[in-house]
């Protein structure tokens, strides 16, 4: 899919109406607050995602207004006009028609890049969870409600620990959930690993993935290794008042021959390589849902000389997606598409 229009009112710091984008590759330059993150952020919420960061006020800021809406047109594998009305409640509409945000992710699939996906190698495996979760949620619809479930027996299970009591019927009730969530995790990774392959001239090197599961590891079978590593930790569960098992403490394990990729690779080739895992994802997305995902990256060039931003530039530019980067300046000389300048929340074409 790749999104012709979007036209915003009352957000945030951005005063232009529409922002018409090409259908490759476009590029947002400006200094620092300008509001490029914010036209970023505008897709994000409209493709069924939350905010970026840790702001979440989504109203102006200079206005008395406190409803914000946000619409957008796409095209590709289908005609589609998304609308988004935040303020006194979340309104979604897809085609006129109300809906919902797994809904609208399913019609317009789209993955973002943000520097803080930097901990994609070298972060805790909180980010590589996340990670995982938002491929996992495009992939398979139901993923997102069976993690907020697991998340709730977590949450459940914390405080029956601290209050000494019974777990059996708990644990019983986790289980199917827990080996469903491994099983779908497993799947996404395999399939990153599968659409890493082509792109060796992004990667600075050979990398490996494995799916590690949270507590566990005792058995092949992810329902028989649920009981067996319950079983296990048990009494250390027990002392700390925390749960030890589950979705909830898994990670991504991103390896250079038998070395944590994090150890092996520079600042610039970890860009390259969590912007590799990103075009992976990518992959999954489109062979999965039969649609071009569109790709959103902040800061598309920070941390890469030269010749690491070309190589980035042609690998996406070669995935033939829609891509709507950020950066402060230019990226490269001969920018492959649309750039547009932000200036003080107006957004205009360069000359």
């Amino acid at each position: 899919m790749r999104c012709g229009a979007l036209r915003l009112r009352n957000f945030k710091n951005i005063s232009t109406g529409e922002i018409l984008w090409d259908e490759g590759m476009n590029l947002l330059v400006g200094k620092n607050g300008a509001g490029k993150t914010n036209c970023l952020e505008a897709l994000h919420l409209l493709l069924g995602w939350g905010p970026l960061g840790e702001r979440k006020d989504i109203a102006s800021w200079g206005s008395a207004e406190t409803k914000t809406y946000i619409v957008g047109d796409f095209f590709g594998e289908e005609e589609a006009f998304l609308a988004l009305g935040i303020g006194g409640g979340t309104l979604v509409k897809y085609n006129g028609k109300r809906c919902s945000f797994p809904e609208i992710r399913s019609v317009a699939p789209s993955l973002a890049f943000l520097p803080s996906d930097m901990t994609l190698l070298d972060g805790t495996p909180a980010g590589r969870r996340s990670f995982l979760d938002r491929l996992c949620a495009l992939l398979w619809p139901l993923y997102a409600r069976r993690l907020v479930e697991f998340r709730r027996a977590v949450r459940h299970r914390t405080m029956l620990l601290r209050q000494g009591a019974s777990l059996g019927a708990l644990s019983k009730a986790m289980a199917p959930l827990a080996s469903w969530l491994w099983g779908a995790r497993a799947s996404a990774v395999d399939a990153l690993s599968e659409g890493l392959a082509p792109l060796s001239e992004l990667l600075p090197s050979p990398i490996g993935l494995a799916h590690v599961r949270g507590g566990a590891g005792r058995a092949k079978d992810p329902l028989e290794d649920w009981w067996e590593s319950l079983d296990a930790r048990r009494e250390k569960e027990r002392l700390c008042c925390s749960p030890l098992v589950g979705p909830h403490r898994d990670d991504l394990a991103v390896r250079c021959g038998d070395r944590p990729a994090a150890s092996c690779l520079s600042r610039g080739q970890k860009r390259r390589a969590s912007a590799a895992l990103m075009i992976a994802a990518g992959r999954c997305v489109e062979r999965r849902l039969r649609r071009s995902p569109i790709l959103l990256l902040d800061e598309i060039a920070s941390e890469l000389d030269a010749a690491g931003r070309r190589i980035t530039v042609d690998a996406l530019r070669a995935t033939g997606w829609q891509v709507v980067a950020t950066a402060a300046e230019e990226v490269v000389p001969d920018w492959p598409g649309l750039t547009l300048r932000v200036d003080g929340g107006a957004v205009l074409p360069l000359p």
